[in-house]
């Protein structure tokens, strides 16, 4: 009799131990899952923020070298608007008067005074020189940099519509390439070699030039 109420015991106890463990199971598994889907979510996170990251580098340097190039390109669009010989003008260059640019064996010098054309070559002969002409596209290729108009030494004949220089010769096709576009019989030079006809009275800056003997 005793045995059995023994074995009884032994098989309660045994019972009670079993679903100790299983509710203490469920408890481990309980707390742990809501620990598990922190961490899924903050692994599923750390992609969406490392890519965040990247993204705003990347469109950082992208700003950086738009704006680098931005900058570079309004830097030399200056320096090429620029009246290139203004800088040049300080200097002094063999045989040349001071203040003149030496250049490939003739002298220049630009003003910054506006003039009609007929002052503009007045003011070019008081200093024993004339009004600038083109010679050669090789010889004179520095010329190809200059962007502000300028008075030259180049008139319309009245008489057979011809463009003449100063000194009385024909232009001819390689030297300029002239361009109408306003009334006038009076030449500015542009750039690239391009020549503009204009009003001989409209005041401009001028170029002088003077042949080294």
């Amino acid at each position: 009799m005793m045995g059995l109420v023994r074995d009884r015991w032994a098989l309660h106890s045994m019972e009670m131990h079993e679903s100790h463990n299983y509710k203490f199971k469920l408890v481990n598994n309980a707390a742990s899952t809501p620990r598990q889907k922190k961490r899924a979510i903050l692994t599923t996170n750390r992609p969406s923020a490392f890519f965040l990251t990247r993204c705003i580098a990347v469109a950082l340097g992208i700003h950086f070298i738009v704006m680098v190039m931005i900058w570079s390109a309004i830097i030399i669009n200056s320096l090429f608007n620029q009246a290139v010989p203004i800088s040049l003008n300080e200097s002094y260059c063999g045989p040349c008067p001071k203040n003149w640019l030496c250049y490939r064996n003739n002298c220049y010098r630009f003003f910054n005074e506006s003039k009609d054309w007929f002052q503009s070559q007045a003011s070019c002969m008081s200093q024993n020189s004339s009004l600038l002409k083109i010679y050669s596209k090789e010889d004179q290729d520095f010329f190809k940099l200059v962007k502000s108009y300028h008075w030259m030494g180049l008139k319309k004949n009245s008489t057979n519509g011809t463009w003449q220089w100063e000194d009385g010769s024909i232009l001819s096709p390689d030297q300029l390439t002239m361009a109408d576009v306003e009334k006038g019989t009076c030449a500015v030079y542009g750039s690239s070699f391009q020549g503009y006809t204009e009003n001989c009275l409209t005041p401009n800056t001028y170029i002088c030039m003077q042949q080294i003997v």
